[in-house]
């Protein structure tokens, strides 16, 4: 069924039609692995997923400013064979979130030694492998070792290094190039992490682990479930912090700000100096349940509005309950200019929101979308492939109806 609709995607020549396509296959395989590897598929679920037909490997996990899983679909069409290959060379990507990877070798994503080191740690654990799979099996042909099974990267990685160190002819060091080549993944996407980031990748773990029943835990490696009883059950992220990643998208457009000088040419004031806009939108949905009163949703809404001041953003509030209503759409830059007024006050519905956005062209690419809300609702959604989400709860996290969320939980004000 995914070998089928990945030759569907790599022949998609439609860029708005392919990066919906790849967004239903990956929330279908994610499926797959809650039913299945349900760890594994509690990380996928919290990836941001983008098709990325410039992409020189098949996958790529990308830690620039938010984690983001880039797929190739022509370049996975080459690759994947089954339906296995597929959920075999994502549960290798993921799995390197699991055993921390991307944190611990950050910004050494062109080291091949670090690939092949980090790659032999997940891929030992994995009960079947993807074509191009670099294993310690291979590895130990290939270079004449005898690495042995269940060390860790980094164990992997010094006699890999003590290996090259000794390589007086350069042999081993060419047979590391045709090992790295094979494979159909990169890490050159794991970059220097800034504190938030860093949060953000811990996070994603830590409430993977959390939302991992006891039984499938069990399915994993005893090293791994060590590592991850030992990490926090809970992290700390604060809500501003969490929108302020969540707009930090793709490159800032630089616009032309005459209120600047121009830094190059300071004695020309007609020339207009430089700013960054952001290339996200931040939309705002406000549950008219009743579960909060005027001023209290006012209050935040001002708080958004300070953080959004350097990225010279503007708010889209939209009020709902079991529809979304358009008709009273508030664009806003300032809090003086909210004029919120309840306009209904029935039952709570979810599902409206996702089908207005996606109406409106809204993408992770070009939105970050904030629901705030009691939590009582319903308990299944389907949000068309949108990811960047936040759900910020005026009650408690366990109050959230929907079951499996997509996107990021946390509590704006919790009730005392």
């Amino acid at each position: 069924m995914f070998h089928t609709q990945l030759n569907e995607l790599a022949n998609q020549k439609d860029p708005n039609l392919l990066q919906r396509q790849t967004q239903i296959l990956f929330q279908q395989v994610t499926s797959q692995l809650l039913n299945s590897q349900r760890f594994y598929g509690e990380l996928l679920l919290r990836l941001n997923k983008k098709a990325d037909t410039e992409l020189s490997s098949a996958v790529m996990l990308t830690t620039a400013k938010r984690p983001v899983l880039l797929i190739n679909p022509q370049r996975l069409n080459e690759i994947v064979r089954s339906d296995e290959d597929l959920l075999s060379i994502v549960q290798h990507v993921v799995g390197h979130l699991a055993w921390q990877h991307p944190v611990r070798y950050a910004n050494q994503g062109t080291d091949p030694l670090v690939q092949i080191a980090t790659d032999i740690a997940v891929n030992d654990s994995l009960s079947s492998l993807y074509p191009g799979a670099i294993t310690r099996q291979h590895v130990n042909f290939k270079l004449g070792l005898h690495l042995t099974a269940g060390l860790g990267s980094a164990e992997y990685l010094t006699q890999l290094k003590l290996t090259l160190r000794r390589d007086k002819t350069g042999t081993k060091a060419k047979q590391v190039k045709q090992i790295i080549g094979q494979s159909p993944e990169t890490h050159l996407g794991w970059q220097q992490l800034d504190q938030d980031t860093t949060m953000q990748l811990d996070q994603l773990v830590a409430d993977s682990w959390q939302e991992t029943p006891l039984k499938q835990r069990g399915l994993l490696p005893s090293r791994l479930q060590h590592q991850l009883n030992r990490r926090p059950a809970k992290l700390t992220l604060d809500w501003r912090q969490l929108i302020m990643m969540g707009l930090k998208g793709p490159q800032k457009c630089q616009e032309p700000a005459y209120n600047r000088f121009n830094r190059r040419q300071p004695y020309r004031l007609e020339l207009p100096g430089l700013t960054r806009a952001a290339t996200r939108q931040l939309y705002l949905f406000v549950d008219q349940s009743g579960s909060m009163t005027d001023l209290e949703v006012q209050n935040i809404l001002a708080q958004i509005v300070q953080l959004l001041k350097r990225y010279r953003d503007k708010i889209t509030v939209i009020p709902f309950d079991a529809i979304v209503y358009d008709n009273h759409v508030q664009t806003i830059s300032h809090s003086n200019q909210v004029v919120f007024q309840r306009v209904a006050g029935g039952g709570t519905a979810y599902q409206p929101i996702f089908d207005w956005l996606v109406k409106q062209g809204v993408n992770d690419t070009n939105a970050l979308v904030l629901i705030l809300t009691d939590g009582h609702g319903e308990d299944k959604v389907i949000t068309h492939g949108l990811t960047n989400l936040i759900w910020g709860l005026t009650t408690t996290k366990a109050d959230l109806s929907v079951k499996r969320p997509v996107g990021v939980v946390t509590v704006i004000r919790e009730r005392k």
